[in-house]
């Protein structure tokens, strides 16, 4: 049956879904200076010497940033630095209980191990101290693994990270897997010059830094150049240059912070201190589960993906503005913080209409509303948004109104907000974002043609615009802003492209190739080699296809970077370098079912039938909720001749969330061989309630109705077959024969 083979665009739909690449440039048009000119603006031999030959110049800075949460983000585990009861303590969590205990002066825990056993584990180092503090251990592959169970440092006491999770011994998510792997996630934001150095044949670390902290190099740069300028008599000439010096303007602060302020994947091996953020790393957009729809904080975003959305950044405050550089603390304290820059009427009630000088009078409380993550750990959302219930009302967004009043509705709190501001609000890119999910699509091309609005909102309005393309000139118009002075949106216009697979626009992707950011670049090299389009002839793809390699090898210790591994080999095709990549994606992680599914599928078009229907079968019993592997186990079945299982599988799919139109569409076929035209009508308009114009489905209809007798209905139905392909030949016929009917 032609419409059940296996789709060979299953492969572009695996890679759009996972090829995620965790963007910042300035959004004016001035002059952008390129990567490789920066470079010659840094002292090339300089190297790292560390922060205590600061401390002879610089000691207010140097008294300031000790005992900081930078000077304690890791330290050597003794008795100085451990906070946690190690007195034979014991918790207990899903059944597993944990001993703290000391031994011979050192720190130990008695716990279960990735292979179910429990052993003692030493702990080597601290992670943290306030609100809580993490312990790292020690792994024989150079790998090191902080603790689920941590020590609450204000409570006292021991607790688990993820109390919600039924966490399995050997799962990803355990501590003693990836998803707490020091050398992985961690360390490259808690140390001074991290090389992770992971080799991707004998999944061993190496992993090395000059500094086990936070100290003065790991935000400004090797020392060496710097203080031999100072300590040597003859210092004339130009000092050499520092990272992050005092002058800097507000978005270049709030750029070198991101570094480590932001939920970001890392695209270059190291960070150099040459270029900007988006030369090392690309930053989360405003995507479900990080962020809620409208842009406020969900799941962790580390501050910078909410701060490049307020309208205080567009104005040029940055994080030094209410922080101390070196301390990090604030620099006032409630109210007095915000009028530093705010006029005073703000902090009266005739502003907030709460009572002065309480909780609810608190600017933050309205404009800052907050998360408890990690267990502990309340963090502040930096987008500094008005309180939007009437968004809430219609789109089911959170809001600071009935966040505190929580026996009111946001009906209450919308009225509330009229009877005392007016009907009008402020426009909001969020307007936009949420009208385009819930109303019309056009909306996100509002939202990302307009330069006023934030360019995070801007890159996310256009990845969901390309999401839901419907025509060519959809995909003309994303392609117009591969020329836009945003880098984030650049970028994202040509990942648009590229899942969208078209090639019509080689030419200006070509030209991006040596765009001035690298992680436009490295997406450029991509686009090429999803597309399988020739440019290596071109120099600049030759550098661009280097970078794509680098960051490709930089995530392959993570189970999603060694799938993108798989899906390069497969692109260029190499199916046996793909298979192994795929391999030791599940060797990281056995419930990494994307990789399974993209296996699947190769062993299917290698023939090995029923090696591909075993991974389909795994991947259910992992995850029964996936709809995606009982489709595709069901177009399997079909291959096989097993119409029965094909119905049963494509049936399962049919209904799964999300809605799979692919499956409602072949189960109703397989419903119509068998005769059973009223159970393919009623699975057809499941599909179509989602989207009533697909023409497959339509068709579908057409012919289930007509099996049915039910010429009325057909007709209604064909003539909005003939409404969509008006030249149509089959539809056009259809049509005449059931007017003629008719009369």
């Amino acid at each position: 049956m032609r419409h059940l083979k296996h789709p060979i665009l299953f492969l572009v739909t695996i890679i759009k879904f996972l090829l995620v690449v965790l963007f910042f440039s300035s959004c004016d048009s001035e002059k952008k200076t390129g990567y490789s000119d920066i470079k010659k603006e840094h002292a090339s031999d300089a190297t790292f010497v560390g922060g205590q030959s600061c401390k002879t110049c610089h000691e207010e800075a140097f008294a300031s940033w000790k005992d900081s949460h930078h000077d304690q983000a890791m330290k050597i585990a003794d008795s100085l630095t451990v906070l946690g009861d190690f007195n034979n303590a014991t918790f207990t969590h899903n059944k597993v209980t944990s001993t703290f205990f000391k031994k011979e002066g050192d720190f130990y825990v008695n716990t279960q191990g990735e292979d179910g056993t429990y052993k003692d584990y030493k702990i080597v180092y601290t992670f943290g101290f306030t609100p809580l503090q993490q312990y790292i251990v020690a792994f024989p592959n150079g790998e090191y693994n902080c603790l689920l169970t941590a020590w609450d440092a204000v409570e006292k006491k021991w607790y688990h990270l993820q109390p919600n999770l039924d966490i399995v011994h050997d799962e990803w998510i355990n501590w003693s897997g990836g998803s707490q792997r020091w050398n992985t996630m961690c360390a490259d934001c808690h140390s001074t010059n991290l090389q992770k150095n992971y080799n991707t044949e004998t999944h061993e670390f190496t992993t090395t830094f000059d500094e086990i902290n936070v100290s003065c190099e790991a935000c400004h740069g090797p020392g060496s150049a710097h203080n031999a300028f100072y300590e040597n008599e003859d210092r004339s000439g130009i000092p050499p240059k520092i990272h992050m010096p005092t002058g800097n303007t507000g978005k270049k602060v709030v750029d070198d912070c991101a570094r480590c302020h932001s939920r970001r994947s890392q695209i270059a091996k190291s960070y150099d201190y040459k270029g900007g953020f988006l030369d090392h790393y690309y930053p989360s957009l405003l995507e479900a589960p990080t962020y809620e729809l409208d842009g406020q904080i969900k799941d962790e975003d580390y501050v910078y993906g909410s701060f490049v959305q307020s309208k205080m950044y567009g104005l040029g405050i940055s994080c030094r503005d209410c922080h101390d550089v070196h301390s990090l603390k604030l620099k006032k304290e409630g109210n007095d913080l915000c009028m530093t820059c705010h006029t005073p009427n703000y902090d009266t009630p005739e502003h907030h209409f709460h009572k002065q000088n309480t909780e609810a009078s608190q600017c933050i409380n309205c404009h800052m509303t907050g998360k408890i993550y990690m267990g502990n750990d309340f963090r502040r959302d930096h987008s500094f948004r008005i309180p939007r219930p009437d968004q809430s009302e219609k789109y089911n967004t959170p809001n600071a109104c009935t966040g505190c009043h929580t026996d009111k509705s946001d009906r209450w709190a919308s009225d509330f907000v009229v009877e005392k501001y007016g009907t009008e609000r402020s426009d909001h890119f969020s307007d936009h974002l949420l009208k385009g999910y819930f109303e019309d699509k056009n909306e996100f091309k509002t939202l990302f043609s307009n330069t006023i609005y934030p360019e995070i909102a801007r890159a996310t309005a256009l990845k969901q615009f390309a999401n839901v393309v419907s025509s060519y000139e959809d995909v003309q118009e994303i392609a117009k802003f591969l020329k836009d002075p945003s880098a984030m949106v650049r970028a994202e216009s040509i990942n648009a492209l590229e899942r969208l697979g078209t090639k019509d626009f080689t030419p200006q992707i070509a030209k991006m190739l040596s765009d001035s950011v690298r992680s436009v670049r490295i997406f450029a090299a991509r686009y090429f080699n999803a597309t399988r389009e020739d440019v290596s002839m071109l120099a600049d793809y030759k550098i661009a296809a280097a970078d794509f390699k680098e960051n490709l090898d930089m995530n392959s210790d993570f189970a999603s970077g060694m799938h993108q591994v798989a899906v390069y080999h497969q692109q260029n095709g190499d199916q046996e370098l793909a298979v192994k990549a795929y391999e030791k994606a599940l060797e990281i992680d056995g419930r990494y079912n994307m990789a399974r599914m993209n296996l699947a599928l190769l062993y299917y078009q290698q023939g090995a039938v029923k090696t591909s229907e075993q991974l389909y079968l795994k991947v259910i019993a992992q995850e029964p909720y996936f709809g995606e592997s009982y489709y595709m186990l069901g177009l399997l079945y079909n291959e096989m001749g097993e119409g029965d299982k094909a119905l049963e599988y494509l049936g399962k799919a049919s209904v799964k969330e999300p809605l799979n139109i692919n499956a409602i569409y072949n189960y109703a076929i397989k419903l119509q061989e068998i005769g059973k035209h009223k159970a393919s009508l009623k699975s057809i308009e499941k599909g179509l309630k989602v989207v009533s114009n697909n023409e497959r489905l339509l068709y579908l209809k057409l012919i289930a109705l007509l099996k049915l007798d039910k010429n009325k209905q057909a007709l209604v139905t064909c003539k909005r077959l003939v409404q969509l392909a008006p030249n149509n030949t089959n539809y056009n016929q259809i049509m005449v024969n059931l007017t003629g009917a008719k009369r």
